[in-house]
């Protein structure tokens, strides 16, 4: 299962694109950490119920959420996970990650990306490469799909 982490998000619609894309490619858990937003505030759900069946309850995807970013990546560690951190200044690119083993994905907030210590807690960062180009990072509705698809397509059951 790829594990898709995210530190301190805090956009309701944000969330709610990445709920849509875990449901969608499946096999995908949702780790929330520190002041993220829940995945039942009424911005999200109202969002999500909006491209769900009617009366849709549960969206099959596994939500826990993480008092910091460090208690996660601990955890993580612990569980045998390559802990991959995403950063437009990485050197890696998504590509380079093997992703048929237990690998989880740590995205971070849409304003200010993972700072230089949290990116310190990673075992290698990755970026989603971008031609040269007035942008300086792309949003994570853009992001997840990416690499989860990737992943997905390329090697995981």
């Amino acid at each position: 299962m790829l594990k898709l982490v995210f530190d301190s998000l805090r956009a309701p619609y944000d969330l709610a694109n990445i709920l849509q894309v875990a449901v969608a490619a499946g096999n995908c858990e949702v780790l929330l950490c520190g002041n993220s937003i829940h995945h039942d505030h009424p911005k999200v759900w109202g969002k999500v119920q909006s491209w769900c069946e009617p009366g849709m309850k549960d969206l099959g995807v596994v939500i826990s959420y993480y008092p910091s970013l460090a208690d996660c990546v601990h955890e993580l560690k612990l569980g045998g996970y390559l802990v991959v951190g995403t950063s437009p200044k990485a050197d890696a690119e998504y590509t380079d990650v093997d992703f048929s083993g237990k690998v989880a994905v740590v995205f971070g907030n849409e304003s200010t990306g993972l700072s230089a210590s949290k990116s310190s807690l990673m075992d290698r960062l990755v970026k989603v490469p971008m031609r040269s180009s007035p942008l300086r990072f792309m949003t994570l509705s853009v992001v997840v799909p990416v690499i989860v698809y990737y992943a997905k397509a390329r090697l995981l059951p």
